[in-house]
């Protein structure tokens, strides 16, 4: 069991596993891109 909760044999299973696992991948990257970009936000506002 992953923190994302249980995982079902199925969805390995499905015509599109592999584009939702690579969208999936893909949302946590921007989210991660995102967060830094906030933190960049505020360390320049914080110099000025």
């Amino acid at each position: 069991m992953s923190d994302r909760g249980l995982h079902h044999i199925e969805d390995d299973l499905s015509d599109t596993w592999v584009e939702d696992w690579a969208g999936a991948g893909v949302a946590e990257i921007e989210t991660l891109l995102a967060k830094h970009a906030a933190f960049l936000s505020f360390l320049e506002a914080q110099e000025s």
